[in-house]
């Protein structure tokens, strides 16, 4: 019987910490339990990188464990 994994929305999370949702996104951007699903950038046609991240139950808990700790 496989689990399901909860996953967040940087926003869901900014308005549960009470914080801006870039700085949620900084924080969780080169998490290797966060999944990217932007796209990457396109410099020849000079198109922006898009970040769309989706944070597990799991990154979230261990990240807010360490925040609490400073």
């Amino acid at each position: 019987m496989s689990e399901q994994q909860l996953f967040y929305t940087v926003q869901q999370i900014a308005k549960r910490w009470q914080v801006d949702a870039e700085k949620v996104s900084r924080i969780f951007e080169n998490d290797p339990a966060v999944m990217n699903l932007g796209a990457a950038a396109d410099k020849r046609r000079r198109k922006r990188a898009y970040r769309i991240l989706r944070i597990s139950a799991t990154a979230l808990a261990r990240v807010e464990r360490e925040l609490a700790k400073k």
